[in-house]
């Protein structure tokens, strides 16, 4: 209860919150604290998996059961660390009209947007496909990573952002689902048939400029 009260007057980033207390428990305290202020993100800790699942209705940065050690809480930090100075890049509006920035570590890193192929959400990790078959993982929310792209990347998947420029062919493979495939790259990433009006307007629009 105090920790409601404190965030209605003072800004903060990174909860860190137990889940069984007194009075209100901790999912419905960081809700209610997410409605004062929905940039703050949330770590649970608690002695109890079975919160897991509802947790999450808060998209927490992670959720960790107790007994914990400290190297899990470093890392948990460190995790939400990336995603704070992210989430703040995607408020400001950040896009560099070449360059994609985001953060390792407290580390700053850029890559070109043309030799980037596709992001894929993995977790509460994002890996990121270059052209060069590299991997990059790095830890951002997929609606703060969508604000920062430029329209040539589109959303078409809950679990995938594609860079338009650089698909070969759309095959179907269910009623729900299709495979996009990209020029000179093994890997594919999924469409989904309720995008597929939205994709192929913004492909067709990407293409013709």
């Amino acid at each position: 209860m105090e920790a409601i009260e404190f965030i209605k007057n003072d800004k903060i980033d990174l909860l860190i919150i137990d889940i069984d207390m007194p009075y209100k428990n901790g999912i419905e305290c960081a809700k209610e604290i997410i409605s004062i202020d929905k940039d703050v993100h949330i770590i649970f800790v608690t002695g109890f998996a079975d919160y897991s699942l509802e947790s999450f209705k808060v998209h927490p940065v992670d959720f960790i059961v107790k007994p914990f050690t400290k190297e899990k809480i470093l890392d948990s930090l460190n995790i939400a660390i990336d995603h704070i100075n992210s989430h703040k890049l995607a408020k400001n509006n950040f896009i560099e009209d070449t360059l994609f920035v985001y953060k390792v570590r407290k580390q700053v890193h850029m890559i070109n947007f043309d030799d980037i192929v596709m992001f894929e959400k993995n977790s509460r990790a994002v890996n990121l496909y270059t052209r060069d078959d590299d991997v990059i993982k790095f830890y951002e929310s997929f609606e703060d990573l969508e604000k920062r792209l430029p329209p040539n990347f589109f959303a078409s998947h809950k679990s995938y952002i594609v860079n338009l420029k650089l698909i070969h062919k759309v095959i179907p493979v269910s009623k729900s689902s299709l495979e996009i495939k990209f020029i000179n790259f093994q890997e594919s990433a999924t469409l989904s048939k309720s995008l597929e009006k939205d994709f192929l307007y913004r492909f067709y629009r990407t293409k013709r400029f």
